[in-house]
């Protein structure tokens, strides 16, 4: 079989390189998905969740009446925080939250919330932002797992390629070095030459296409201008 008539000539694969070398792409590239923008632009997510807890708070203190029902708000920047921080961020806001209520409360001295409206509010919190947080984590970690199971079917799909790849071309090197001993058999010594020559050149080349480069500095066209100098 010619060299040019090869499956992967024939497909015009191109491998690609990714970061350090050690994995590499051919033809098309995995998307990981992405989050949504609050777990992928956690700053802003930081700064909105401040800024509602300030709105909440001075809503609460200009409340006339209505305290209990604002006092709800602080749910908002609680549950945002815990989906943008998984369970650290959701404790850290039912933290917050409930501080700030207790100021206001403390600093407005009705006293008209008893033992239980206390216990209720915290308890609330406390429960929105582990919840909340927990699953979050719980979903990402599926995320990632989801990731790592693809990369590794990506991996071993690329192994396989590559393994049929190599038997192709040791076969076609076979076929090629029995031409040769068939010529040199019969006394065509030249062309017996000019075949393994090629065969030489061309396996070279191929196999450097094939082969993962393991640092980024070499030059693919230096490996094929290198093999074809030694073959000449």
């Amino acid at each position: 079989m010619p060299w040019d008539l090869l499956p992967w000539r024939r497909l015009g694969t191109s491998v690609t390189l990714v970061e350090g070398g050690e994995h590499m792409e051919s033809g098309c590239q995995i998307h990981a998905g992405s989050f949504p923008w609050y777990r992928s632009h956690s700053r802003a997510a930081l700064l909105i969740a401040c800024g509602l807890f300030a709105v909440v708070t001075v809503a609460r203190l200009f409340a006339n009446g209505t305290g209990e029902a604002v006092d709800i708000l602080y749910s908002l920047p609680i549950a945002l925080l815990a989906v943008s921080f998984g369970l650290r961020g959701g404790l850290i806001g039912a933290a917050i939250g409930f501080f700030l209520f207790a100021i206001v409360e403390l600093a407005d001295g009705v006293g008209d919330i008893d033992a239980t409206g206390w216990i209720a509010r915290a308890a609330g919190l406390l429960l929105l932002g582990v919840l909340l947080g927990r699953a979050t984590d719980q979903i990402e970690s599926g995320q990632l797992r989801t990731m790592a199971a693809q990369e590794e079917r990506r991996v071993l799909a690329e192994r396989a390629w590559r393994q049929a790849e190599a038997l192709e071309i040791s076969d076609s090197i076979l076929q090629h070095l029995t031409v040769a001993k068939w010529m040199v058999e019969t006394g065509r010594n030249e062309e017996a030459i000019e075949i393994l020559t090629s065969t030489m050149a061309t396996g070279e080349r191929m196999v450097a296409d094939l082969l993962p480069m393991r640092h980024g500095d070499v030059d693919p066209e230096f490996v094929i201008r290198s093999s074809e100098g030694r073959s000449s």
